[in-house]
């Protein structure tokens, strides 16, 4: 199957025309980036661009994608939007790793983005592209909104609690990324002068990610709700920057609405994620390490009741840029087309 990545040249980008020249199913067709000459000039790709990988690569707005099923759009917010539709209409798929479809509110979306939606029409056709959430949605669907790398974690970090009874009272993530998880466009924030030796949180007064993790937990609530204890969760979010180049790891401290004792809460996890190829849930006293996710399309989990207290504290390591971003994103495209699901990825 022919494709497209619009935006190769980002580190999301990079890792997606990686995974994608070791897919047995794939051809990269057509590769976009602002400065098409740059990217067989860019050392990574030297050895990905060869006599068997020969995609055509331009600007994205003189790209011809009709020879292609599908395309990622690993661009800026915004983006996507402009050119989506066009592709809806011509019959290609789309998977969106930025945020155009992930908010179903347009205003919600201006609001925290500062730009006005201009597909709209659009943002009903998505499917959120989580798969252990959405796994039965995703086949055969036409448009994709991939999740941002901090609600993949949080949210399968939490969704056997509210499936079940809805056993969430208070949610407060406590998450870390690398800085890759900013994008490769200059910014004084993510230089190494500004990283290394540090550590800090950001975005305490809103992240972006905090109306999507609230938007997927209330459609899971609303699901689920005549088994739920509850129909309404206090969530709270903040992000810090690691000294790292990649690699996520959140710290989630959940408030349960009546007592489960550990052995119960590892049980209710493990049955949950039984059939998960990538969900991985640790035994007693092994902890996740962003280490062990590396360049991997894994999630380790681990669940923690504190004794005597009705909190318990759920650990999740991620690659952001690939469980978190370009990973996921193959593994949706596996789902969507029919493919095995870990096809290119294990």
């Amino acid at each position: 199957m022919r494709v497209g990545v619009a935006g190769c040249m980002g580190y999301t980008g990079f890792e997606l025309v990686k995974l994608l020249d070791k897919h047995p199913n794939i051809t990269s067709e057509v590769l976009t980036a602002r400065v098409p000459d740059s990217v067989k000039k860019d050392p990574r790709f030297s050895l990905l661009l060869n006599d068997r990988t020969n995609p055509k690569i331009s600007t994205l707005e003189d790209a011809d994608f009709s020879s292609c099923e599908l395309v990622f759009f690993a661009t800026p917010h915004g983006v996507c939007m402009e050119h989506a539709k066009k592709l809806f209409n011509k019959g290609i798929a789309v998977i969106d790793l930025s945020a155009d479809f992930r908010l179903h509110d347009p205003k919600l979306f201006e609001e925290w983005y500062g730009i006005q939606h201009s597909a709209p029409e659009l943002l009903d056709e998505a499917v959120y592209g989580l798969p252990e959430l959405n796994r039965a949605n995703l086949a055969g669907a036409n448009l994709v909104a991939m999740p941002g790398c901090y609600p993949t974690s949080v949210i399968i970090g939490v969704l056997p609690l509210i499936e079940e009874k809805c056993l969430i009272k208070t949610l407060l993530a406590d998450c870390k990324s690398g800085v890759s998880g900013a994008g490769r466009s200059a910014n004084s924030a993510t230089i190494y002068g500004e990283v290394a030796e540090n550590f800090k949180a950001y975005a305490v007064h809103g992240h972006r990610h905090l109306p999507e993790i609230k938007q997927e937990v209330a459609r899971i609530i609303n699901k689920f709700k005549e088994q739920s204890n509850s129909d309404n969760i206090e969530i709270q979010f903040t992000p810090h920057l690691l000294p790292m180049f990649r690699g996520l790891y959140s710290s989630i401290y959940v408030e349960l609405t009546e007592d489960i004792e550990q052995d119960g809460l590892t049980e209710l996890y493990k049955t949950r994620y039984a059939g998960e190829p990538f969900v991985r849930i640790l035994p007693k006293g092994v902890l996740p390490e962003t280490r062990f996710v590396r360049e991997s399309n894994e999630i380790h989990l681990y669940v923690n009741k504190f004794e005597g207290s009705s909190y318990l504290n759920i650990l999740v390591a991620e690659d952001n840029l690939i469980k978190g971003a370009a990973g996921q994103a193959i593994q949706v495209m596996n789902l969507v087309f029919g493919f095995a699901e870990t096809s290119g990825l294990k």
